[in-house]
């Protein structure tokens, strides 16, 4: 058995082994097209010293920029973007696989810009999933932008759910 969050989970079939198994690093444009088709992401910051993770809706451009909102009162709100990390990922647990998408970069509030890149971005992003005022916009450019991808080692499992492997 294993402990997850706080109810027992039975662990009877592991399913692969981890030799059965390849890690891939995935291309920037593998990157951005897994970017473009998500809407959930974590912005991860550093406050006094100490990591704070805070997921987030978002959207993407080609370039791989990312934007997301948030209220006036709220962490991200509050911190340096000067150096910041985002991540998203999908999950087959069944296959024991997935894959990341991390960003390095820096971030920039973005709510009363007027170029064309802040423009699109704000429009690209839909309805907030997160109640009350999110009337404060960010924007986090990359430096770093990288992928990688773990999967079964006899071939591409494209067929699993909720798992957008190409």
């Amino acid at each position: 058995m294993i402990r997850e969050g706080s109810s027992d989970v039975p662990y009877d079939d592991p399913g692969p082994t981890m030799t059965e198994h390849q890690l891939t690093e995935l291309d920037r444009d593998e990157c951005v097209q897994l970017l473009l088709r998500h809407q959930v992401g974590r912005v991860a910051v550093t406050i006094d010293g100490q990591p704070h993770i805070v997921p987030v809706t978002y959207a993407a451009d080609t370039g791989g920029d990312v934007v997301f909102r948030t209220g006036p009162d709220t962490v991200l709100a509050r911190v340096d973007l000067e150096r910041v990390a985002f991540e998203i990922d999908g999950v087959d647990l069944q296959a024991r696989s997935g894959w990341s998408v991390s960003i390095h970069g820096v971030g920039r509030e973005i709510t009363d810009d007027d170029d064309q890149t802040a423009r699109f971005l704000r429009q690209k992003l839909g309805d907030s999933w997160a109640p009350g005022d999110r009337t404060r916009w960010f924007a986090i450019s990359p430096r770093e932008l990288t992928g990688r991808r773990l999967q079964a080692a006899h071939g591409d499992d494209s067929s699993s759910p909720g798992v957008p492997w190409r």
